[in-house]
């Protein structure tokens, strides 16, 4: 076997083969995520490094990365390589090939620290943290479980919608009743409106957020490619009331953000239609499982139980990773923590 490594500034940099090798390795990768897939997320910031691990004419490892600040906004020249929602690979022996590839590069950029959070399944736990365990990686402490909601869309859709609790099953019905209807979002305008519900809810809730620019990259690239990626609204009587946006990686559909507008809604069904009809679409373009973006005891009790009234089993991702290239990083995050709390 031979391994090929390039690395890119952009996806755009590769050659159109790799590109349609690439293409077809994150449509089938279990481990894929939109967040890894530069169709959705790549080419958008400074310091992309793009790493496409190809052996005998086959993708099989592939991280989007950025160089980003490693520990706080006051220490800016320590930079990290941060692989969100990844690397995505085909097996440990292209993922231990791809890790020492992104360290190799870290040490001749003088990085100071590699972070990875691979979305492989917790029965392959051990596999991973003896790769990473290899090349010096250490699993990261973190405050909830890493893990998300999966629902088999695989089956015929009255088995899914039968699976659902009876709560769901009657708001979904009652929207259908009162004349609440779903869309596509088509326009500008229908992502602009959109925008500002997930705004509003977001400063309201005091969560992050997409800024209106990387929003708008966002869109024009979720109507570029309609077969993959949608944003769908829920409307009653020309208003929005809320919206879902998703995106295809893998076998699945991926839940990435979603909002209603509290000054509309009432106490009419928001999401209920929205998620229903999104389900529905995952089935349509092929998918066999709907990802609910993520899940866990930390989060909203209202919105666990909202998810879990559509029905899905839980599944555990494992740790994520940190490689120190320099010794003093965790005194370092050891004494920012300290500071913070």
């Amino acid at each position: 076997m031979s391994n090929t490594c390039t690395f890119a500034r952009s996806v755009v940099d590769l050659s159109d083969g790799s590109v349609h090798r690439l293409r077809a390795f994150l449509d089938t990768a279990d481990s894929a995520s939109p967040y890894q897939d530069p169709l959705f997320f790549g080419g958008s910031g400074v310091g992309e490094v793009d790493c496409l691990l190809e052996r005998d004419g086959r993708a099989v490892f592939f991280a989007l990365c950025f160089e980003n600040v490693a520990l706080s906004r006051l220490l800016p020249g320590l930079r990290a390589l941060i692989v969100h929602k990844g690397p995505v690979a085909d097996d440990p022996d292209a993922m231990m090939s791809g890790l020492r590839a992104i360290k190799e590069l870290a040490r001749e950029r003088r990085l100071c620290e590699i972070c990875i959070s691979p979305q492989i399944k917790a029965d392959k736990t051990c596999t991973i943290e003896q790769t990473c365990s290899a090349l010096g990686f250490q699993p990261l402490a973190s405050p909830s479980p890493n893990m998300t909601l999966i629902l088999n869309v695989g089956r015929d859709f009255d088995q899914i919608t039968a699976g659902f609790r009876k709560a769901t099953r009657y708001e979904v019905n009652r929207a259908e009743r009162i004349g609440i209807t779903i869309r596509r979002a088509e326009t500008e305008a229908d992502f602009l409106r959109f925008h500002r519900i997930y705004q509003q809810r977001a400063s309201h809730k005091g969560f992050a957020f997409l800024s209106v620019a990387d929003f708008a990259a966002l869109s024009e690239r979720m109507r570029a490619a309609p077969e993959r990626c949608a944003l769908l609204l829920s409307e009653y009587k020309g208003d929005i009331l809320a919206g879902a946006v998703l995106a295809r990686a893998g076998p699945r559909v991926h839940y990435l953000y979603g909002a209603t507008a509290a000054d509309k809604t009432g106490n009419r069904p928001r999401l209920y239609p929205v998620f229903r009809r999104a389900i529905e679409w995952a089935k349509e373009i092929g998918c066999t499982e709907f990802d609910f973006g993520g899940y866990g005891p930390s989060g909203s009790s209202s919105v666990r139980r909202f998810k879990e009234g559509f029905g899905g089993e839980v599944r555990n991702f494992g740790p994520a990773y940190s490689l120190a290239l320099m010794p003093y990083i965790p005194k370092l995050r050891r004494a920012l923590g300290l500071f913070r709390s």
